[in-house]
């Protein structure tokens, strides 16, 4: 089948058969694009976005063939440690969940957070320092039950069934990244059919789900993309499956976007996600001490995030192009602790609220020179607004303490510019500056960005890249006070600490072995400096690094920390991988990682997130029921090994005489659990109807209910250190219709 496109570059398949099929695209003066692989369903149409790279020589016919690595990113300027998630792998391969966040643990260099969290460690780097951006613009944590401090949660705000193909980076970013240093996620919501509406309906693990789209207008091909899920995990608490906690999670979250292109002054696109969810926490454990007779304790927690924006993508001349963005976003934690005793009445041991926000402006024009030269810049101006309160009742003296009571405002100034030089056809570098700055204390940074690709042959490619990362701290890292006994004042200590930075090595190779099959491998070294460390050695906080924050489900802030610690992580990565092809893929990496850190003390240790390794192996395989491709089975499994999380181990004599808990700080992070293992299963049908096709799938993570240990604590009652785990069998099913 064959068809040209308009003079805006639209084109359209009628009457496509069932299955999957190959696209090819070509232009004079372009290399040839193939987008293989594209699933085509009854009840809902096909909606794709295709890109061309140019010629250097200017000839007159050439003739290409080829397919884009669908490992690359859709940033052309990122050219190591990226990956494209495609959105068909969320929702196929077992264990994501359908989750972003999870889906990127499949790959190499990434550890998950854990079987109840889905926070992203990177090459043993604190799950802080990933970078969340949405359609151009950065944003806060966008996942139900978040903490202050973390970039994680249980579930994800970010809808799969609205996201288009996203950039996951690991390292070494392009200029246009900043102010974190671990990772980037890069995430873009797709437009709407502009031609026909369709509606999805689904339930399963993230809860009733409603989704539609359509055309706006025909005539001009706006269109509108909207989705709402509501979601309580009752039925699944009623029939015992556990959730690590006792309690009973529950959330609702909305996504929207608007897509508008016109004639004259570009296209324009409304946007905007939220996400609200809170669980109550009842600790049934607690026996009745006559000493201190309460019941159990409780924890009422709540989160919520929010984040919109409206672009103008336009032409300033047939070379130049420009975006601006005007977004706000914003999140809000809440927490209330509390004992409930048999004769006293409800007391308060812990409150905090945390509301943050922020309004952006920002700017970025594209310029090609010549069809070697490409430069990209950009400006943006963010207002940083927050309203930050704790209450804590300390037991040594008695008094509830204000950790936190800070209202106010701040601003960071961001700005880049990149060149992009194709050598040769082979041969591409690219170059780049990026700079920021936060008025909240003055501290600012400039950061040189390079890299280079080499086409060895056609088949085998070598890059490398390296550049100068740094992260301003959160913002409660500065607020936090700290009451003297002494005076009976409050002092702020840590409201001058500096950015942290890291500078990123990479070195990277990849063969094609055939058209669907890719080997990749990776090294790098990272070295981390300014590292916010205590002042203090005393109860064992010379150990402190900013680096270990995000370990914990909580935050820790310091008595007068100061910019002097360090840290280093290097590795190697190693990918194999099979694209989905006559029915079958499947997906191997290996990565080994060591990640040490120095505190105060000058002693260098292992980090938290110092695991050693991590072993993934996915495999899935299609299965026709009949010849026309309307009803097929889909089978996924995968395979996670990993080393064990890193811990501060008790000091069981010191606890036995104080009768609390005492750690062995002379020891941080020697001690590493056992390690971690996972199987996990999914298995699908797709019933294609005349009008609609509906999607039935069974998973069960952790299939064989191995027994992973969480972490290893003081049991003050039992007077024994105890182990904790994490979580066993979780069944789950879950039914889509697409009409």
């Amino acid at each position: 089948m064959g068809t040209a496109t308009d003079e805006n570059g639209k084109f359209r398949f009628d009457n496509v058969p069932l299955g999957r099929h190959e696209i090819k695209i070509m232009y004079a003066g372009y290399k040839e694009g193939i987008s293989a692989n594209i699933l085509v369903t009854s009840g809902k149409e096909v909606i794709l976005n295709m890109d061309m790279e140019e010629e250097i020589e200017n000839v007159k016919e050439v003739v290409v063939v080829g397919q884009k690595d669908k490992s690359q990113a859709n940033n052309q300027l990122a050219v190591v440690s990226a990956t494209n998630l495609r959105t068909e792998e969320i929702n196929r391969f077992a264990g994501s969940r359908q989750d972003p966040s999870r889906m990127a643990s499949n790959y190499a260099g990434v550890a998950g957070g854990g079987d109840q969290r889905n926070d992203i460690i990177v090459r043993g780097n604190s799950p802080i320092g990933v970078l969340w951006r949405l359609e151009g613009v950065d944003i806060p944590n966008p996942n139900h039950f978040t903490f202050t401090g973390n970039s994680g949660g249980a579930f994800s705000v970010l809808n799969n069934n609205l996201l288009a193909n996203s950039d996951f980076l690991t390292g070494a970013f392009p200029a246009e990244y900043g102010n974190k240093t671990a990772a980037v996620f890069d995430v873009k919501l797709r437009n709407g059919n502009n031609e026909k509406r369709e509606h999805t309906f689904q339930v399963g693990l993230n809860g009733l789900e409603f989704a539609t789209e359509g055309p706006i207008s025909k005539k001009s091909g706006s269109s509108y993309l909207a989705s709402y899920r509501l979601l309580s995990f009752e039925a699944l608490n009623k029939i015992g499956v556990g959730f690590g906690v006792n309690g009973v999670p529950q959330f609702q979250d909305f996504a929207l976007k608007i897509n508008v292109p016109t004639n004259k002054t570009g296209t324009f696109t409304l946007w905007g996600i939220g996400g609200k969810s809170k669980i109550y926490i009842k600790d049934p454990e607690m026996e009745i001490d006559p000493t201190d007779p309460y019941k159990f304790t409780t924890d009422n927690f709540s989160s919520d995030m929010y984040a919109a924006g409206i672009s103008n993508s336009h032409n300033i001349t047939p070379k130049t192009t420009g975006k601006v963005i005007i977004s706000a976003s914003g999140s809000r934690i809440k927490v209330i602790s509390s004992k409930i005793y048999d004769v006293k009445p409800e007391f308060f041991e812990f409150d905090m609220s945390n509301l943050e926000g922020q309004y952006i402006a920002n700017y970025t024009i594209t310029h090609k020179l010549s069809r070697r030269n490409l430069v990209k810049g950009g400006i943006i101006y963010r207002s940083i607004f927050y309203n930050n309160n704790s209450k804590y009742f300390d037991d040594s003296d008695s008094l509830f303490k204000q950790g936190l009571q800070q209202k106010g405002s701040t601003e960071l100034f961001q700005s880049f510019a990149h060149w992009q030089f194709r050598v040769t056809e082979k041969l591409t570098l690219n170059s780049g500056l990026y700079y920021q700055r936060l008025t909240l204390n003055g501290s600012q940074s400039l950061e040189p960005r390079l890299s280079a690709t080499y086409m060895v042959t056609e088949r085998d490619r070598i890059s490398f890249a390296t550049g100068l990362h740094s992260q301003a701290q959160n913002l409660f890292i500065y607020q936090y006070r700290f009451y003297d006994e002494k005076t009976g004042n409050y002092n702020q200590p840590n409201k001058n600490v500096g950015l942290t930075k890291s500078l990123h090595l990479v070195g990277g190779y990849q063969r094609a072995l055939s058209k669907n099959l890719k080997f990749k491998t990776e090294a790098y070294y990272q070295h981390m400096y300014n590292v916010p460390v205590s002042i203090s050695h005393e109860n064992g906080a010379g150990v402190y690094s900013i680096l270990n924050t995000g370990a914990e489900y909580g935050f820790y802030v310091l008595d007068s920390t100061v910019n002097t610690g360090k840290g280093r992580n290097y590795g190697l990565e190693l990918t194999l991988e099979r694209y989905f092809n006559k029915d079958f893929y499947f997906l191997t990496n290996l990565s080994i990682l060591k990640s040490e850190y120095q505190g105060s003390d000058g002693v260098w240790r292992n980090s938290a997130f110092n695991i050693g390794y991590v072993v993934n192996a996915l495999a899935g395989k299609e299965f026709h029921l009949d010849a026309n491709n309307k009803k097929l089975i889909s089978v996924d499994f995968k395979v996670t090994a990993s080393g064990g999380r890193r811990i501060i181990p008790v000091d069981v004599q010191a606890s036995l005489q104080k009768g609390e808990a005492v750690y062995d700080y002379s020891r941080a992070y020697e001690t590493q659990l056992k390690d971690y293992f996972r199987t996990d299963l999914k298995i699908s049908y797709r019933l294609n109807k005349a009008k609609s096709n509906h999607n039935f799938f069974i998973a069960a993570d952790n299939l064989l209910n191995t027994q992973n240990v969480l972490t290893q604590d003081w049991d003050n009652k039992a007077k024994e250190v105890k182990t904790y785990y994490q979580l066993g069998l979780f069944p789950y099913m879950g039914y889509k219709v697409q009409f």
